[in-house]
């Protein structure tokens, strides 16, 4: 039997997971104007959101007592989803391959993940 409470913090970096996919899958998407419209900026706050997710697919235990290597694992597994997001452009007519956006990628993932066990670090830290 599959326990429903280990399962629910995995869900909200599937839906990131998938909102990407279906955004990248499209041709040609609506720009904002401004810093929003600025599609590198794009790629940071979707792959931030991403990786602050993905953070509790680790348990408190793992995120507290082995920060660096949760903060390298949530990092490595967000930047290969870039690339494996990169090459999925390849294939939908009016989208490229563009390293510069997998570096965007890895910059959000870096901030995401960092964003996310600062965070937790903090709160753990303000309840002792």
């Amino acid at each position: 039997m599959i326990a429903i409470p280990r399962i629910l913090p995995k869900i909200p970096a599937i839906l990131v997971v998938l909102a990407i996919w279906i955004l990248s899958s499209q041709s040609t998407l609506p720009t904002p104007k401004g810093v929003l419209g600025f599609d590198k900026f794009q790629h940071l706050i979707a792959y931030l959101a991403l990786a602050g997710t993905f953070a509790f697919w680790f348990s408190p235990v793992q995120r507290q007592s082995h920060r660096l290597r949760t903060f390298l694992l949530i990092v490595l597994a967000s930047s290969l989803y870039g690339v494996i997001d990169e090459v999925h452009q390849l294939y939908v007519p009016g989208r490229n391959c563009n390293v510069q956006d997998w570096i965007a990628d890895t910059l959000g993932a870096f901030l995401g993940a960092g964003a996310a066990l600062l965070v937790e670090w903090w709160v753990v830290r303000k309840s002792k």
